[in-house]
């Protein structure tokens, strides 16, 4: 029996840009839930953000007058609830969807609400996914015990200020970036002389990185023009104070630069908080127990260390993350294992897009048989 979880998957639905690619990730994750299938007893956990229903949602106020201020000839589409969402996702990943729909039959599966698919949160969310043949459950925070020892799995945005709750400036900045750059980017085309690609856009992290990356697609007047609406459609929707959308033509990209080299060490202050968690001088949110291997996913990086035979692991993600405007992207799928042997913890990261390659491995002490 062992324990399997994988995390920001990003499953989302066929638009201007997507993360998660069904012929790609989607029949990598069939292969997976296959083997767990064969592995009896195991149970599969989807770390957090397993759907990306916030890009799929545009911000809730000024995208109309966005599209306007850059004549984009573009509506804004329509906000939408929890099963119109669920139902567009398995749509557009029906690879994907069949497998995590299958493993449920066969196997434990369970989900961990994210920041991106927050839904999940309500009580209707179980029953959703099961009428659509995925039978999940659904936990904010799962404590499981193997051997003698206490494993605690979250997704981590709890501990990321503007995405710990709701409609928070991280989920206003996803709403912009898939429902108002991309469009924007798309209409206006890129320059002479430049190879644009929209898509790597919403694989930025940290998502601010638009600001730099923009600046090397677009000429300087279409930059500014464009800085300034946007900065406007953040105001209007909480991500920055209003009075600062007015005065966007004033504040200038480095600034927002310097806030991007804050939030690119999200996993750096991530890792410290787990530091203290593991060494019992933290208490970690949904009053989990102090654990002997903590698991977080999140910030979108991989993670591994080790203090006084206690882990800490950070799943990374599933999606292609990007950095900057031109390099290759990142396609790794980093899988965790875990499992005892002799009641001690074994953990075995891996990365599935290179045949199952480790990457990382933990066994810690074993346990003693007492004597007669």
């Amino acid at each position: 029996m062992s324990l399997y979880t994988v995390s920001d998957l990003h499953l989302d639905e066929r638009g201007e840009a997507r993360l998660f690619a069904d012929d790609r990730q989607g029949r990598q994750l069939a292969e997976l839930c296959e083997r767990i299938a064969r592995d009896q007893g195991s149970e599969l956990i989807l770390l957090g953000d397993c759907f990306d229903f916030t890009a799929m949602q545009p911000p809730p106020k000024g995208l109309a007058k966005f599209f306007q201020r850059l004549k984009v000839p573009k509506e804004p589409p329509p906000r939408r609830e929890l099963p119109a969402l669920l139902a567009a996702v398995r749509e557009s990943n029906p690879v994907a969807f069949e497998a995590l729909a299958q493993l449920s039959q066969r196997a434990q599966l369970t989900i961990v609400p994210g920041n991106h698919d927050h839904h999940l949160g309500a009580p209707e969310a179980a029953q959703l996914l099961a009428g659509h043949g995925v039978r999940a459950r659904i936990e904010r925070s799962c404590v499981r015990t193997l051997g003698e020892k206490t494993v605690v799995l979250q997704h981590g945005h709890e501990l990321d200020e503007g995405n710990e709750e709701p409609g928070g400036s991280g989920e206003v900045m996803t709403n912009a970036l898939h429902q108002a750059v991309i469009p924007w980017l798309r209409h206006k085309g890129a320059p002479r002389n430049v190879r644009m690609d929209p898509d790597r856009i919403v694989a930025l992290r940290p998502e601010e990185a638009v600001i730099s990356v923009l600046q090397r697609w677009t000429d300087e007047a279409s930059f500014r023009r464009f800085y300034r609406a946007f900065l406007r459609l953040l105001a209007e929707n909480g991500y920055l104070p209003r009075p600062v959308g007015f005065l966007a033509g004033y504040i200038s990209a480095n600034r927002v630069r310097s806030a991007v080299d804050k939030a690119d060490r999200l996993w750096e202050r991530t890792a410290v908080h787990a530091f203290e968690a593991v060494k019992g001088k933290r208490k970690l949110p949904h009053d989990a127990p102090r654990p002997d291997a903590l698991v977080l996913g999140h910030t979108h990086v991989i993670d591994w260390a080790v203090a006084e035979e206690r882990l800490y692991v950070n799943l990374g993600t599933w999606t292609e993350r990007a950095i900057d405007a031109s390099s290759p992207q990142d396609r790794s799928m980093p899988l965790l294992q875990l499992d005892a042997v002799e009641g001690a913890l074994r953990a075995v990261l891996s990365d599935l897009s290179r045949s199952n390659l480790e990457l990382q491995r933990y066994e810690g002490s074993r346990v003693k048989s007492s004597t007669m």
